[in-house]
């Protein structure tokens, strides 16, 4: 009875990130921790916003770090073009 989903190597998969509740990415749960703890109505739209990001961001297969480090970039506005540099001793 092999099954070919079934590796016979399973620390292949250790590199994986987690999933909560087999869809959700792990590390994005925590607004439902929040939620959890403090039950609001504003925390509720809070993880269901988080949850919604985190499966677009999936969809897409852009990491949240990487969302992240994109959404900085985005703010700091582009790359600023070299100057050039100022003489230090004037003859």
């Amino acid at each position: 009875m092999s099954d070919a989903s079934q590796s016979a190597a399973p620390w292949c998969y250790t590199a994986h990130y987690p999933k909560a509740f087999w869809v959700l990415d792990a590390r994005l749960a925590w607004p439902l921790l929040l939620w959890l703890l403090h039950m609001a109505w504003w925390t509720f739209a809070v993880a269901v916003a988080a949850c919604l990001l985190g499966a677009v961001l999936a969809r897409v297969a852009m990491p949240p770090a990487m969302a992240w480090r994109r959404l900085k970039a985005a703010l700091r506005g582009g790359p600023c073009p070299p100057r050039r540099p100022r003489r230090l001793f004037l003859r």
